[in-house]
């Protein structure tokens, strides 16, 4: 009899912490969704994404209802057990390994200088494509995408007009659309640039990013400068971006030169300079 009311008492005991613990939409709780709180301060983060100007009211009205419906959605991914699927935990662990990256850029780079007149003077100078000499090309393409055997792009190189890589395309039973399109050399790396300024005019070039290729023909040239002002702010960027680069670079080196890092057999790469294994 005695443990029967030990037990009792446990759970009157347990009852009564639970329902002190309700939670309650007060103080810096602006919303409670199944027991789940939305605190002002992920209000306060979620505005920060809204559009800016108009009804601060309708504006927090509206970001709150998003918050809830993603927490709604959030607690039914839960229930279907979402967060124990191993392709979730992989990517969650990627997306914070890239927020962790990001955050640590952001500490280690905020101090960057802002770069001087000189700097910014000597770049726009070392630059004419970017800036005095920024030219617009209007190019016809055709884009299609990339074969799973990107070896068969081979044959493109003896078709000398846009119209023979179509007829080569179809030939291939590869499906491809036309369109326009434009080259801004102020935009374009100075190593693809210099290989475009090589070929005869009229020649298709081919490029394939993202799981697309496109091959273009450049049209008559449109010399558009960017100076004064413009040019400034662009090139004051473009130092710190570099900055920024440089620091990154730097501290990968500085990691892997402390770092140990161990290959199951066949995995180590071929070139040391890619992080020799250590123990």
């Amino acid at each position: 009899m005695r443990s029967k009311m030990i037990t009792v008492a446990l759970l009157a005991t347990a009852a009564v912490s639970i329902s002190g613990c309700k939670r309650a939409a007060t103080g810096q709780v602006v919303a409670v969704v199944n027991g789940e709180e939305v605190s002002l301060s992920e209000l306060n983060s979620e505005l920060q994404n809204a559009p800016q100007g108009g009804d601060k009211t309708a504006l927090r009205a509206a970001a709150l209802q998003n918050l809830i419906n993603r927490k709604l959605m959030v607690q039914q991914a839960h229930d279907r057990g979402i967060d124990k699927d191993p392709e979730f935990l992989q990517r969650q662990r990627r997306m914070n390994d890239e927020l962790m990256i990001s955050m640590l850029g952001n500490q280690v780079t905020k101090n960057v200088p802002v770069p001087s007149q000189s700097e910014i003077d000597q770049y726009i100078a070392a630059h004419p494509d970017m800036f005095a000499g920024r030219t617009i090309y209007p190019a016809d393409q055709i884009v299609f995408a990339q074969p799973e055997n990107p070896s068969r792009l081979k044959a493109l190189e003896a078709d000398h007009t846009l119209d023979a890589v179509a007829a080569r395309l179809t030939q291939m039973g590869i499906q491809f659309a036309r369109q326009k399109g434009q080259l801004d050399t102020a935009a374009t790396p100075p190593e693809l640039l210099a290989q475009l300024k090589r070929l005869p005019a009229g020649e298709p070039f081919v490029l394939a990013a993202n799981g697309r290729v496109i091959v273009s023909v450049l049209g008559a040239p449109q010399v558009q400068p960017i100076t004064g002002d413009q040019a400034r702010r662009i090139a004051a960027e473009a130092i710190r971006r570099q900055a920024v680069s440089d620091i990154a670079k730097k501290q990968v080196e500085q990691a892997r030169a402390s770092a140990k890092i161990e290959y199951q057999p066949g995995f180590a790469p071929t070139d040391a300079k890619g992080g020799a294994a250590k123990k």
